[in-house]
């Protein structure tokens, strides 16, 4: 923070905002300053700033359907 601070860099401020809604200040890359976009809201790469570092968002779940052919054949 001390060399962001010495080279002119400053984070952006934390605004006014709703419990529960994730800002730029919440993310990961804006809180390394690995972010390079200016932006009111978080963007699709948002991802939040935990003690974990940076962790994956999570998957669906993968849902199994069966082969036309074993459908069809129960209709039959």
């Amino acid at each position: 923070m001390q060399m962001a601070d010495a080279i002119g860099l400053a984070r952006r401020r934390a605004s006014k905002r709703r419990k529960g809604r994730p800002s730029c200040v919440d993310c990961f890359f804006h809180c390394q300053m690995l972010c390079a976009l200016d932006l009111d809201e978080p963007c699709s790469t948002f991802r939040p700033n935990s003690a974990d570092g940076l962790v994956p968002p999570r998957q669906p779940a993968l849902l199994l359907r069966q082969a036309p052919e074993e459908t069809s054949a129960r209709v039959a």
